[in-house]
């Protein structure tokens, strides 16, 4: 079985290996190692880009070294030659892990936890990281799943907000919510759940309860730019037009700020402050704020209805 996983993995690993900008590697020699036997796969990789390593513990310190460094490429490499010595080294698929998912390789990362939880299916750890790594690729039931089967054993934040994620994703702002909520009971303070709290309440048309927890964010992280994006949006929705200017001004151009407050008042039916704010932005950027003229022109049109 660790043979057939060990062949399957080496295989994936180097096509992506094959399709990197290896500096320090001939794309020949890579393809050349691809028709080689499986044991000498990657050691021919390694040894025609100058790479040696005596044992598992010194590739991992030189891949640590190169990613430090910011050679990342050099960094993959030294973990494939820990792995190809090692395919049941579960702190060297770890460090895999984390490495493809910094680099938003998640086809990789993914390889990786699923190796880790063929060996350990229990490893909470690699559960939830898995999770979370399903969200990124857009795999909402699977991520759903492995989720709640942590916090099934324990009580997670990352996890609760990973189903809160989803719920969202998924309209049920209310069951987001509730993650959301038990998220910040177990990490209180993040500014990151303060958000997302305000988020799902704004979403589900709370909107005097969301504000709370947009100014609690800010007032820990004034600087959060979803948190500030978002406590304007609401102050818009709430016809509080200069706050909710002054808020999307922190966070975007001068023409887009007022765009923005004059679209959702449009919305709002408040046609008279929609022009003003519509008009100011076609004022500050009138040949290249196309946005701005066809909100106006969508105005003139709602107000001879």
């Amino acid at each position: 079985m660790i043979n057939k996983i060990k062949k399957l993995t080496s295989l994936i690993f180097l096509i992506i290996l094959s399709q990197s900008l290896l500096t320090a590697c001939n794309p020949s020699n890579i393809q050349e190692a691809e028709h080689a036997g499986d044991e000498q796969k990657t050691k021919d990789i390694l040894q025609n880009a100058g790479l040696n390593v005596d044992s598992v513990d010194d590739a991992v310190l030189k891949a640590e070294k190169a990613a430090q460094s910011g050679k990342m490429d050099l960094a993959q490499l030294y973990y494939i030659k820990a792995y190809d010595l090692e395919p049941t080294n579960v702190r060297v698929l770890q460090k895999m892990a984390d490495l493809y998912t910094d680099l938003k390789k998640y086809d990789l990362a993914e390889v990786s936890l699923k190796l880790i939880l063929q060996q350990q299916s229990g490893d909470i750890k690699a559960t939830e990281q898995y999770g979370l790594l399903l969200i990124k690729q857009k795999k909402y039931p699977d991520a759903e799943k492995h989720l709640a089967q942590v916090v099934a054993k324990q009580q997670s934040w990352s996890a609760y907000n990973g189903l809160g994620i989803i719920a969202t994703l998924q309209g049920d702002y209310l069951k987001a919510e509730s993650f959301f909520k038990k998220a910040d009971s177990i990490s209180p303070n993040s500014p990151e759940l303060l958000n997302n709290i305000g988020f799902a309440l704004y979403s589900a048309d709370k909107l005097t309860e969301a504000a709370p927890y947009y100014l609690k964010a800010l007032q820990i992280n004034p600087g959060f730019k979803k948190a500030v994006y978002n406590y304007a949006l609401l102050q818009a929705r709430l016809s509080n037009y200069e706050q909710a200017h002054s808020a999307f001004a922190k966070v975007s151009s001068p023409a887009e700020a007022n765009n923005n407050t004059g679209y959702i008042a449009m919305m709002n039916g408040d046609y008279a402050e929609a022009n003003t704010y519509l008009q100011e932005a076609i004022n500050i950027s009138p040949k290249f704020y196309k946005k701005a003229n066809d909100n106006l022109k969508r105005l003139e049109t709602l107000e001879q209805q």
